[in-house]
């Protein structure tokens, strides 16, 4: 049991060092985004209130990533309504319960009438409130300015202080595939033993183990915001690419993975023990596995990712025998489908990642 406890703590440990790492650029660009909002409206342009700025830049910053410029303007729009509402109702009505009330609802319908998403209505409805609520002789066009000076510099903020999307894309393909090659040097280890107890293990490793999913797409969206916003970031938009064209992929590695340790599990607990070469082709997946973050945007880990995982086939289908028994033939047809998954990530076709296989192992396969 303290095996897989370490292990266990150390993927925990992984993943909570890569958040915080994920969220210490994001602060330091709302925190200049904010303070240099505030200066520019308060101190350059003489606004004495001008929390509209900061507020504004927080708000692109925060919003769903790669969609910051769309976002950044319905909020200035959303606001230039709220404004123009509320301060001719209030020119006409005066100020009051009831006229916020009428402000907000006058507002939001008039942000709809002219096709504003949510956010519009939003911040029309927050900026007629602050209108009606905080009134001032010239509090209609400064706030206006602030808004736009706040929208403006946050999408600055977001030029000058990029992430290093690459960097952080990588990261979060380098942790699924480290989580990926321990459960199948672990597997390999309990084949080689059979050891069920050991394969159930894995099996619930790789059970746990999320897809890249909505995560790495949110990621995506980012790095692709950053090549239009960022002029540094334009010269990784092909990296990007390969990195958006290999995720489909990692996750059926990860879900082929699940099945091949269901099935080791299996033939471990009711059949024969598996030939020993069994173990080798895991354990070449699992060396394959671990050069793949590098694999895929074509550095020199590729050569033996391709190696290593073209040898897990061969080793694999030469272990069949004569007379294989299901278990094992699903083991070997689960290494064949994994070998696919990674060539597909790093940029192999499927016609030539199966004429790849036929070489290898000498059978049609179907990618």
């Amino acid at each position: 049991m303290e095996r897989p406890m370490i292990t266990s703590l150390r993927g925990l440990l992984r993943a909570r060092l890569w958040a915080l790492r994920q969220a210490l650029v994001p602060l330091v660009q709302i925190a200049v985004a904010a303070g240099a909002s505030w200066w520019v409206a308060h101190d350059l342009l003489g606004h004495t209130s001008s929390y509209f700025a900061p507020v504004a830049s927080t708000i692109v910053l925060r919003v769903v990533p790669g969609r910051r410029i769309r976002r950044a303007f319905e909020m200035v729009v959303g606001i230039a309504v709220g404004i123009a509402v509320g301060a001719a109702v209030i020119q006409e009505i005066g100020t009051g319960a009831v006229q916020i009330g009428l402000i907000v609802g006058a507002a939001v319908a008039v942000a709809t009438l002219l096709g504003g998403s949510p956010l519009v209505a939003s911040q029309a409805a927050g900026s007629a409130v602050l209108i009606a609520a905080l009134p001032s002789p010239h509090a209609a066009p400064t706030r206006f300015e602030d808004a736009l000076v706040g929208g403006l510099i946050g999408l600055a903020v977001l030029a000058v202080v990029p992430r290093n999307q690459v960097r952080t894309l990588r990261e979060a393909v380098d942790a699924l595939a480290a989580a990926l090659a321990e459960i199948l040097g672990d597997l390999a280890g309990a084949i080689e033993r059979g050891d069920a107890a050991a394969a159930t293990y894995s099996l619930h490793r790789a059970n746990a183990t999320p897809h890249l999913g909505g995560r790495f797409d949110q990621l995506l969206q980012e790095a692709e915001e950053a090549a239009t916003i960022a002029p540094v970031q334009r010269a990784n938009a092909s990296l990007v690419e390969l990195y958006a064209a290999a995720a489909p992929h990692l996750d059926y590695t990860l879900r082929n993975t699940r099945v091949l340790a269901r099935a080791a599990r299996a033939a471990l607990e009711r059949e024969p023990p598996l030939p020993p070469t069994v173990a080798t082709a895991v354990r070449q997946l699992a060396d394959a596995t671990a050069l793949l973050a590098g694999a895929i945007t074509g550095d020199a880990e590729q050569t033996g990712l391709v190696e290593h995982a073209m040898s897990a086939s061969a080793i694999a289908s030469a272990s069949l025998g004569a007379e294989p028994t299901m278990k094992h033939v699903v083991i070997v047809s689960q290494v064949r489908s994994i070998t696919v998954d990674l060539l597909r990530a790093i940029g192999v076709d499927r016609e030539q990642a199966s004429a790849r296989l036929q070489a290898a192992a000498g059978v049609r396969l179907g990618g």
